[in-house]
C-alpha cells in the first residue's frame, strides 16, 4: 500500500515524498548487504520480492523538508543515503504516536476524545559508529522545555514553554505528521546540541505490526497488573506477549505503577529492551528470506525518514547490528525532577541532563550515576572508577580481621541443617 492510500484510510492528508535519488541505490559498502543483493537475484521470483519489498521502504518514507529548508536557510535537500551511515555514528528520533483517526473500531479511543495527533512517546537513539553500542534515551513527555518556532502548514508557530510533547501538536496542527516529526525534531534538536540523522514514527496500529512481525515478544511481568484505560490484563511470570497485550502494556499508566508518565517510560524501555532481544535471537544472517520477511512486515508498521527508504542500506544497518552484545544497549530516561510550579510537570536536571546529551553526542561512557536499563532487562548505575579502585586498595592493604575464640558453651551443639540450595534462576523465554 502507498503512503498516499495509506494516509487517506487513515483519515490523514497524503504526504508528498521526495523524488526518487537516481544515486541512493548506488554501491552498498556493507558486505552483508551485498550479500543480500546477490540472493536476491538468483531467479526471478528473488528479484521480485526485491523490487517489491524496495518499493514498499520507499513509500514509507517520510518527507519533512518543506518545513525545515526554511529554518536552515536554504533549499530543501534530500538526506544522505542510509549507506553513508558506514562509518559514522546515527542518531536516530523514534516518535511514537497516538492517532485516532479511522481507527475508532480498534480500540484505540475516539477521534473526538482526541482531535490532534499527539507524541506519545520519545526516544532519542545513538548508534557508535562501530556498532557496538547503542544508547536510547527517553524524554519524558511533561518535561518543561522550550519550543522553538516551527514551520507549519498554517506558516509559523512562535517559540514558546510548554511541555515537550505538545512540539508534536504544534507542527501537526490537526493531522499534519509532517509538521509533527519535524516540529519535534526541531524541538530535540535545540534542546540536545544534537544533529538527527534520520526518524521513525509508529502508531498504535504499526506498533502491533511490529509485535505481529516479531511473532509477539517473551516479558516477564513482575506483578500483576491490571489497567482499564489501555485494556491491559496480566498475570506475573514469564509470558509471551500478543500484538494486543504488548500495545495495551506500553500505553497502561493510569492503574499501573504510581500512574505517573515516568514509570511507564521505565516500562516502555523493559518492552523495548525484550522485543530487542527477539529481534537478536533470530537467525538473519544465515537465514535472510526471515530477514526479508521481517523487514517487510516491519517496514510496512512504520513511517520512516527518506534515507531509512532503502531496503539494502536497512538490510545492511540490521545486519550490522546482530552481533552486538546486549549488554552494550542501554536505556536511559532524561534526568528530571517534579516542577516546583505544577507536580504533574517535570524539568530536566542539570548538569546532569547536558552531561548527558554531551556524552551522546561523544560516543562517550554514560557518565558517573547513570541509572539505565540494558539489552538484557537489567537495571544498573553507572559505577564511579575511582571509589571502585580505593575500596579495592583499602580491601588489600587491611590485615584480615583475627577469628574470635571459640564459645566452650557451644563447641559441642549440633550443626544446624544445610539450608535448602535455591532454585534455579528462571530464563524468560523458559529453556526447553
Amino acid at each position: 500500500m502507498s503512503t498516499r492510500t495509506n494516509a487517506t484510510s487513515r483519515g490523514l492528508r497524503p504526504i508528498q515524498h521526495a523524488a526518487t535519488n537516481p544515486f541512493r541505490f548506488g554501491a552498498i559498502r556493507s558486505v552483508f548487504a551485498a550479500l543480500l543483493t546477490v540472493v536476491l537475484f538468483v531467479g526471478s521470483t528473488g528479484a521480485f520480492v526485491y523490487h517489491s519489498l524496495a518499493a514498499q521502504v520507499r513509500d514509507a518514507a517520510l518527507d519533512i523538508s518543506r518545513f525545515t529548508a526554511a529554518q536552515s536557510g536554504g533549499e530543501a535537500v534530500e538526506p544522505t543515503p542510509i549507506d553513508q551511515f558506514n562509518g559514522r555514528a546515527i542518531t536516530l528520533l523514534v516518535s511514537g504516536v497516538d492517532s485516532r483517526y479511522n481507527q475508532d473500531d480498534a480500540g484505540y479511543g475516539s477521534a473526538e476524545e482526541l482531535s490532534t495527533i499527539q507524541s506519545d512517546t520519545t526516544m532519542v537513539a545513538r548508534i557508535s559508529a562501530d556498532r557496538s553500542t547503542v544508547t536510547v534515551i527517553s524524554i519524558p513527555r511533561d518535561l518543561i522545555t522550550l519550543i522553538p518556532p516551527c514551520i507549519t502548514q498554517n506558516g509559523s508557530s512562535y517559540a514558546y514553554e510548554g511541555m515537550f510533547n505538545s512540539a508534536f501538536s504544534t507542527g501537526a496542527v490537526t493531522n499534519d505528521l509532517a509538521g509533527g516529526v519535524a516540529c519535534t525534531k526541531t524541538t530535540v534538536e535545540e534542546m540536545t546540541g544534537l544533529t538527527i540523522d534520520a526518524f521513525v514514527v509508529v502508531d498504535f496500529a504499526g506498533f502491533k505490526g511490529m509485535i505481529d512481525a516479531l511473532g509477539g515478544v517473551w516479558f516477564d511481568v513482575p506483578e500483576p497488573m491490571q489497567d482499564y484505560y489501555s485494556g491491559l490484563n496480566v498475570d506475573a511470570g514469564c509470558q509471551k506477549f500478543d500484538a494486543y497485550t504488548a500495545l495495551a502494556f506500553a500505553r497502561a499508566r493510569h492503574d499501573v505503577g504510581d500512574g505517573s508518565d515516568i514509570s511507564r517510560i521505565g516500562r516502555q524501555q523493559q518492552l523495548v529492551s525484550a522485543m530487542l532481544r527477539e529481534v537478536l535471537s533470530k537467525n538473519f544472517v544465515t537465514d535472510l528470506p526471515a530477514l526479508l520477511s521481517f523487514l517487510q512486515a516491519a517496514i510496512g508498521s512504520l513511517t520512516v525518514s527518506p534515507n531509512l527508504g532503502d531496503i539494502r542500506g536497512d538490510a545492511g544497518l540490521l545486519l550490522s547490528l546482530l552481533n552486538i552484545d546486549k549488554a552494550n544497549i542501554r536505556f536511559v530516561t532524561l534526568p528530571w525532577s517534579p516542577s516546583p510550579a505544577d507536580p504533574n510537570r517535570v524539568l530536566a536536571v542539570e548538569p546532569n541532563a547536558s552531561n548527558l546529551w554531551a556524552a551522546l553526542a561523544n560516543d562517550a561512557p554514560l557518565p558517573i550515576g547513570t541509572e539505565y536499563t540494558d539489552g538484557n532487562g537489567v537495571t544498573q548505575i553507572v559505577p564511579d572508577p575511582a571509589l571502585q579502585t580505593t575500596t579495592t586498595e583499602q580491601n588489600g592493604d587491611e590485615p584480615a580481621a583475627a577469628e574470635a575464640p571459640a564459645d566452650p558453651s557451644t563447641a559441642l551443639a549440633p550443626a544446624a541443617p544445610a539450608p535448602e540450595p535455591a532454585p534455579a534462576p528462571q530464563t524468560c523465554p523458559p529453556t526447553q
